[in-house]
């Protein structure tokens, strides 16, 4: 019995441990920031119309190709007209045919084109463009999704970070009001420095709670971009500095441009359309029809014929076009070209930006480490103090407050050095 217990046990571990590792719920693994851009690739709405965008274009390619192969076409018709023609002499030795007032005819076209000065080809390359750049504005959408996922992300390291800070802080002040309380209580002290302790102990807690507050907001936006029940327990990492340089190596791969790219391609397509609008079309057809009348007009009775031929046609207003179509498409080609090099500018201006905040907050890194070395040693000097009466519990709570306000600058610096990198990535468009 105590065997089957334990064997019931242990399946049932078993199973909270699958169900936990296949929903991403594993709170004792930290969640990492790779791990949340795969999620967002692979549960976000914009994700899925990447999909849907090469289907579209593959379909589209499908018909700009149709017009290769040959075009058949079905005609049914029936008549009735008021007169016919009439012969107004007769001869005693034939009949003078009569018509029928009453015509049908049902046909089968075929035309298969034989040459089409490359329209076909300028068409297919013209949607293939026209999607890889939809394919871009999904990425770019994407882009700014995860832009959003890091600002919660960072945001709810930095509060973490201060909620560790005021723990430390809320410790301290518990283990030093219990000394305070004991001088108070053998006369050393006047029960009003008890006092301010126990209030600062209740601001911290209200802090805490606060604080707190936010971060369970903070995580239930992370669950709403991923698409996953996110945990307030499952700890997020802080990603690592990689450096400046080893950034600054790698090739900026924002999908704005391959935007631009094929957004230019697609107009040089369309101009390869154009001018291909300027030549000739050629093609074979054939026609099999029953009706009357037939090709024999002096035969009233239906008919089964056919017509066979070559076609070719030359548009002299797509002709006269065509040039004027070119300006246009040089002059979109230039507005083109003008909003590629302000979105480099800005971007530039964007990153060269990040580069210096980044080393900015290194050097104040550097000074925040030797503050907070300062402040430790201070707070050390007024806690011998006051154990032993020299000072007052307020002039102890001001600089262990001070001590509190530079260890929460040195962790949030930190925290923002690695929001600035991950931006910065970002920002360049890698992974």
């Amino acid at each position: 019995m105590i065997k089957k217990s334990i064997l019931n046990l242990l399946l049932i571990l078993m199973a909270g441990t699958a169900w936990a590792q296949s929903s991403g719920q594993n709170i004792s693994q930290p969640f990492t920031l790779e791990q949340a851009y795969e999620r967002l690739e692979q549960n976000y709405p914009v994700a899925d119309k990447a999909e849907i965008q090469r289907q579209i274009t593959e379909l589209n390619r499908k018909i700009a190709r149709s017009g290769l192969i040959p075009e058949l076409q079905i005609e049914a018709s029936t008549s009735y007209q008021s007169d016919v023609t009439d012969f107004p002499f007769s001869t005693p030795d034939s009949e003078v045919p009569t018509f029928s007032k009453d015509h049908y005819n049902f046909s089968l076209d075929v035309t298969q084109p034989i040459y089409d000065g490359g329209r076909v080809r300028t068409m297919q390359e013209s949607e293939q463009h026209a999607g890889n750049a939809e394919l871009a504005r999904i990425r770019s959408s994407l882009l700014n999704v995860r832009m959003q996922l890091e600002q919660a992300w960072f945001g709810i390291l930095m509060m973490q970070k201060q909620v560790e800070t005021l723990k430390l802080l809320h410790d301290d002040i518990r283990e030093q009001l219990e000394q305070v309380q004991a001088l108070v209580r053998n006369g050393v002290l006047l029960p009003g420095e008890a006092q301010v302790m126990e209030a600062e102990q209740i601001r911290v807690e209200q802090e805490l709670a606060g604080i707190r507050g936010d971060i369970r907001a903070g995580y239930r936006v992370l669950s709403e971009i991923l698409g996953v029940e996110l945990s307030k327990d499952r700890p997020l990492e802080v990603p690592e500095d990689s450096g400046l340089e080893s950034l600054l190596g790698n090739e900026i791969r924002r999908p704005e441009f391959q935007l631009f790219d094929s957004g230019a391609l697609q107009l040089e397509a369309q101009k390869n359309r154009a001018r291909a609008d300027q030549l000739p079309s050629l093609s074979l057809f054939t026609k099999s029809a029953y009706g009357r009348p037939g090709l024999n007009a002096f035969d009233d009775d239906l008919q089964l014929y056919w017509v066979v031929g070559l076609r070719a046609r030359w548009s002299f207003r797509n002709t006269r076009n065509a040039s004027m179509k070119q300006d246009i498409l040089n002059l979109q080609q230039r507005n083109l070209e003008s909003d590629r090099q302000a979105f480099t500018r800005q971007l530039q201006a964007e990153l060269r930006k990040a580069e210096e905040e980044m080393e900015a907050i290194r050097q104040q890194i550097e000074q925040d480490e030797k503050v907070l070395k300062l402040r430790e040693q201070v707070v050390e000097e007024k806690r011998k103090q006051l154990e032993r009466g020299v000072i007052t519990s307020t002039e102890y709570m001001m600089e262990l407050n001070a001590e509190t306000r530079a260890r929460t600058q040195l962790e949030l610096r930190k925290i923002r050095l690695a929001k600035t990198i991950t931006e910065y990535k970002t920002k360049r468009g890698q992974s």
